[in-house]
Formats: C-alpha cells, structure tokens, sequence
C-alpha cells in the first residue's frame, strides 16, 4: 500500500511514519503547501496535521485543522482517508461514545480547537468520499526531549527537584500512548470498509492530577507545589468498545510509563556526566 502522512514530522505524524516504515511499507511525507498533492494519487492518507493554540494563533488553528483538509477532500484524489480529530470535544460532557451529542462550552477558551475539529469532522462525511475520523485522548510519549507535558514534568523533577502543577488534585483526564495511537491509525487505514464513521482511542480510564504527582514525588523526591486553579474542565472517562471490537490491543499504562519515562532520564542524566 501506499501512504500519505499529511504532518508526518509532528509527534503522532512521525510515529505513524516510523511503525509504517518499519513495515516496509512505501510512505511520503509532503512538505507544507506541496503543489504535488493535488496532482498524484496519495494512495491512502493519514492526516495528523493541526494546531492548538487558540490564544496566541487563531489563523493556524483553523488552517491546520480544518481549511487544509477541506482543499485535499475537495481536489485531491486518493483511496482512503483518516483524519486524527480528538476527544477533547468531549471536554464537560456526560458521555464519552461516539455517537452521543455534543456542546460547545462558551467559557472554554480552546472552544476553536474543539469547532475546527468538528467541522472537520463533518466535512469529512458531507464529502461523501471514504473517509474514518479517529479522537485520540491525550496523546504522550516517552522521548526525554519532548515538549509535551509528562516528560516536561519528568524533567523538571529531576532537574529541578519541583514540579509546579497548576490544575487541582482531583484534575483527571486519559492519557494513551503515542505508540497505541499509530498502531490503531494503521490498522484502521488498512482495513477494507469500516462499520464506524468515529472511532476513539485511549487508555479507557483517567489519571487524576495527584497520581502523576505521587508517582513523580516518589520517584525523583521532588517537591510538587499545587497552585490555585480555576479550571473547569472535566471529562468523562474516554468509551474504548469501538476500538477494542475492530483491534485486540491493550492500551499502555501511563502510570507504568512514567516511572519508566523517570527512570530513563536518570539514566540518561547519569551517562551525560
């Protein structure tokens, strides 16, 4: 088969391309704005491309997100395509399945994020072309270097010997491993026809604020020092039953990994000097 991994140089992009490559299978990773995407077959494609920062820039929100993938349902011409959208839109809901209504929560100051990903959502379906939309829940991984928020945490635990939390204790969410996320991506990608338009991924159960910092405090002895929060998000704990009926996978424990994410980085720290 042949790939197309649209944000193939992100972090879920390049763990789709590495597991695809690793399987010997043909893989192009386009530049940004390549004119080629509208003028070869893309076989199937893997859009892992979007934006977050809402605050700082609302434009590439909406172009990483959403305008980006309207052009490519609109004129380019391919097998299949799956579009990484997230359970974040079940952020202050009372269900998390696929299937169940959603609202927009006006306070929320990420509201964009969440629209862009369900027009997205919608564009891909109204295209009448074959499409799938996966909703990971918040994706990490064990890389040392890594911006996201359990190996920066990781880090400044050991470096620093604090960590600065600054949602409440009780703050819960799923977390699910970058690597689970690309193995169920390419599966579905493979797969002849698909009896689910949405599908989640995650670990099927959330992590609570104060478990990952038990978890740093008793591996580093760092000091974890809780700031007043005025945050309300909430989210209900992420359905998997799609997912586990299409794929017999075990979702990876982020507690098991982030004493593991510790202990690699000391041993990491420990060769460096």
């Amino acid at each position: 088969m042949n790939f197309t991994i649209i944000g193939g140089q992100g972090f879920v992009g390049s763990e789709v391309v590495n597991q695809l490559t690793m399987d010997s299978q043909t893989v192009w990773v386009p530049e940004k704005n390549d004119a080629v995407l509208y003028e070869k077959h893309l076989g199937t494609v893997i859009y892992c491309a979007g934006h977050g920062d809402c605050t700082n820039n609302p434009m590439k929100v909406l172009q990483s997100n959403t305008t980006d993938l309207a052009l490519l349902l609109q004129k380019a011409k391919f097998d299949k395509l799956v579009y990484i959208s997230s359970t974040r839109v079940y952020m202050n809901q009372h269900q998390s399945d696929e299937s169940c209504d959603l609202s927009i929560i006006n306070e929320d100051d990420r509201k964009l994020f969440n629209l862009t990903k369900l027009v997205s959502e919608e564009l891909c379906f109204k295209s009448k072309r074959n499409c799938i939309v996966v909703r990971p829940s918040n994706v990490y991984g064990v890389a040392l270097d890594s911006p996201l928020f359990l190996p920066s945490i990781t880090r400044n635990a050991i470096l620093n010997g604090k960590v600065d939390m600054y949602v409440p204790e009780s703050y819960s969410k799923d977390y699910v491993a970058v690597s689970d996320v690309a193995k169920v991506i390419i599966h579905l990608s493979k797969l002849k026809t698909n009896n689910e338009k949405v599908i989640n991924i995650a670990s099927g159960y959330n992590v609570t604020a104060k478990d990952i910092a038990d978890i740093l405090a008793k591996q580093t002895n760092c000091e974890i020092i809780w700031h007043e929060s005025s945050s309300t998000e909430r989210f209900p704990e992420t359905q998997i039953n799609t997912m586990k009926s299409i794929l017999n996978i075990s979702p990876r424990s982020v507690k098991e990994d982030l004493i593991n994410m510790v202990n690699a980085y000391k041993e990491h720290l420990s060769h460096a000097n």
